[in-house]
């Protein structure tokens, strides 16, 4: 006498167990990998936003600056200028600004422009400005007209223009270097 088998072995449920566990294992494992990648893809869109919108600041600002004596002071560490600004939080109009390493952040700091004889009120107006987090470092170069070499300081001594042709920051931050941020200034005067 025969009877008839219904169902399936315990072979087969084993089997099919298995085969139902690496496919899982493989959409988890798909599903992490492409939340990891996206996660990273976010974080860099935001460094290229930031450096994007560093940069627009910085070339936009330096290439106005006003051209005079006590509006520009080059140094290795820092720049202080002058320019217009348009609104950029609660400052606006002709600013003295301030671009240095801060901690371990590119700071703009801004002072209303006052008497040449008094020192800048250095966030008075509004606080410093981070524009690019995790610095590790900053250099500055001037070009003090278009045909001589690139130098990390201007002797005012023997310089008789007031704003330097050009000036670049090599900017390292996040482990990556920054293309140069080379900038020509647009009310600079050839040296006669």
């Amino acid at each position: 006498m025969s009877m008839r088998q219904c169902g399936m072995t315990l072979i087969e449920v084993t089997v099919a167990a298995v085969i139902f566990s690496m496919i899982m294992l493989a959409i988890v494992t798909a599903f992490r990998t492409f939340a990891g990648t996206y996660t990273r893809l976010e974080q860099q869109t935001a460094r290229t936003m930031q450096m994007r919108e560093a940069e627009r600041f910085l070339r936009a600002t330096l290439k106005n600056a006003v051209n005079k004596a006590e509006f520009f002071t080059a140094e290795q560490r820092s720049v202080e200028w002058v320019a217009p600004l348009d609104r950029v939080g609660g400052v606006v109009g002709l600013q003295r600004m301030r671009l240095r390493k801060q901690n371990d952040e590119l700071a703009i700091s801004f002072a209303p422009l006052g008497p040449p004889d008094r020192p800048p009120a250095w966030d008075s107006v509004a606080p410093s400005f981070p524009l690019v987090n995790d610095l590790e470092r900053i250099r500055f170069y001037y070009q003090v007209n278009p045909q001589d070499a690139w130098s990390d300081k201007i002797d005012p001594e023997k310089e008789a223009s007031t704003l330097p042709h050009a000036i670049a920051l090599e900017i390292v931050a996040q482990g990556r270097q920054w293309p140069p941020v080379v900038v020509q200034f647009d009310q600079y005067r050839p040296t006669l």
